[in-house]
């Protein structure tokens, strides 16, 4: 079972972190009260979707050394692992009990949160970031 995500919430204002917290709340994610305890750091910035913000990375170098900007789900850190562990599509799905055609799509999500083209590039990121363990 994967651990939950530890996030902190550095919005100033009521409203921003109110919001904030509860994105953080509906997401199932541990909030935790130092920055250095946490997987994330949440703060108002640009929108991305479900409210989870943070700031744009100044550069191309820059952005392969920062964290994710968006967590990952509960499901997506599921495919992830099983990513890691050299399983293919096929099989992710049937462990999961759901279609190739979703774990694709997970695939993609996490691609994209994680800033990999590869499926290599994506396990690597996530190692790095302490999002999985090997």
């Amino acid at each position: 079972m994967p651990t939950s995500l530890r996030v902190f919430v550095s919005a100033a204002a009521g409203d921003d972190r109110r919001r904030l917290l509860d994105d953080a709340a509906r997401a199932g994610w541990v909030v935790v009260d130092q920055p250095g305890d946490a997987d994330l750091v949440l703060g108002p910035a640009t929108a991305w979707g479900s409210g989870v913000s943070a700031p744009a990375p100044t550069s191309t170098a820059a952005r392969h050394d920062e964290r994710p900007v968006e967590a990952l789900t509960p499901r997506e850190h599921e495919v992830l692992v099983l990513l890691a562990d050299g399983v293919g599509n096929r099989e992710i799905a049937g462990r999961l009990s759901i279609s190739e055609h979703t774990v694709k799509f997970h695939l993609s999500a996490i691609f994209g949160k994680l800033g990999a083209t590869t499926r290599t590039e994506a396990v690597r990121r996530a190692l790095r970031y302490g999002l999985i363990d090997i």
